[in-house]
């Protein structure tokens, strides 16, 4: 079976309360480390069959931030257990360093990929694609917030 595109509704089937955690922690860490008063953006969107890597087609979401954002060089680190940017925070306020690892696990499982890059003018890029699917009939999209 060939999957619909649909750039206004990009589809992935997988765990519901999985990907719902992944995304809290992404927008978590973005309210976190960027300025009061900063936006934070979330983009949806889909990657054709013929751009993905993969060679399926993929529902992408990056959340955008404008903060410090984050050194090239520490950028595949971040995704590690236990890692964090400032080891001289404490548990309060500068969590654990297993949020990205969590995130990087569960897209992972779902067979996809999730990556950082700089965002234009300041900031951090936070993207992740998970492949797409089609909707099937026991297929129970997440409820748009309105």
């Amino acid at each position: 079976m060939t999957v619909q595109e649909d750039p206004l509704n990009p589809t992935v089937v997988g765990d519901e309360h999985k990907v719902r955690q992944l995304m809290t922690n992404l927008v978590g860490n973005a309210m976190r480390h960027t300025p009061e008063g900063s936006p934070i953006e979330i983009a949806v969107s889909t990657v054709a069959a013929e751009r993905s890597e993969t060679g399926t087609p993929m529902a992408r979401f990056e959340i955008i931030d404008h903060g410090e954002g984050i050194p090239e060089q520490l950028r595949d680190k971040i995704f590690g257990r236990f890692w964090r940017a400032d080891n001289s925070r404490n548990r309060e306020t500068g969590g654990s360093g297993l949020g990205l690892a969590i995130v990087k696990s569960i897209v992972d499982a779902h067979g996809g990929r999730v990556s950082v890059h700089e965002t234009p003018g300041g900031g951090a890029t936070f993207r992740v694609e998970l492949p797409g699917a089609p909707l099937s009939d026991d297929t129970i999209p997440i409820q748009r917030l309105s």
